[in-house]
């Protein structure tokens, strides 16, 4: 132990020091940045956990802000792969997981991400707490992976229209999966109790644009279709 770690704590204390000041944004920008350097150099599953908690707050500088986030975004990356296992678990009981996500998918590549994505989005079971649940369906739609069509469509009956909503967009975003991904999304549209409007605009849209037919639902769709959409023949067209 060296004269100022011995002054100052050790490294634990260090750690805690650090930690706190990464993320008071009443500090000095420069005093931030070196406790994020500081971190990063020691390197532990600690210090990893107080760099990514850099993530969990906002500057009023926007631009800033931004900057900061991506100096310790790559104070990360050249911790190399050892940060992946840390990462994983922080992004598990937080809620601002965007640049973790970054780094498993540039570690372990895209179907690590949607891996990860879709373990998560089985532990959110709280109807009271959508956001995350809904976070996690939003950056799933940015994926092209069959597993995402079976997470996301557990969720379109969910209580929270936010999260219906979302998992609609990343079942959208799965063209691969064209007919299933249909019979899906007409179930929707024809589902009486589905009260989201902008949710059935959104799919009638896609079904427009797509050319795809109603089938069988479309008795059940004509009924009640979406706010300025009719039914004509097998096929929703605008009102």
């Amino acid at each position: 132990m060296g004269f100022f770690d011995f002054l100052f704590g050790g490294d634990e204390a260090q750690i805690k020091r650090h930690a706190k000041r990464i993320v008071n944004l009443n500090a000095q920008g420069e005093d931030r940045d070196a406790s994020a350097q500081w971190l990063a150099e020691n390197g532990s599953d600690e210090a990893i956990a107080a760099l990514l908690n850099r993530f969990t707050v906002k500057y009023e500088q926007g631009m800033k802000d931004a900057a900061e986030k991506e100096n310790v975004y790559r104070l990360l990356i050249d911790l190399g792969p050892k940060v992946v296992a840390p990462v994983k678990a922080w992004a598990r009981t937080n809620q601002n997981f965007a640049q973790p996500l970054r780094l498993v998918e540039h570690f372990e590549g895209p179907d690590a991400a949607v891996e990860l994505l879709l373990e998560m989005l089985a532990k959110e079971s709280d109807p009271f707490k959508p956001e995350k649940k809904r976070q996690i369906l939003i950056h799933l739609a940015d994926f092209r992976d069959p597993r995402v069509l079976q997470g996301a469509r557990a969720c379109v009956t969910d209580f929270d229209e936010g999260v219906r909503y979302a998992a609609c967009d990343a079942i959208l975003a799965q063209e691969a999966q064209d007919e299933e991904i249909r019979g899906v999304l007409r179930g929707i549209l024809a589902d009486p109790d589905e009260d989201s409007n902008r949710m059935k605009v959104r799919i009638a849209e896609a079904f427009h644009q797509r050319g795809w037919s109603l089938g069988a639902a479309a008795a059940a769709v004509a009924t009640q279709p979406p706010h300025g959409w009719k039914v004509q023949g097998d096929r929703l067209v605008r009102a």
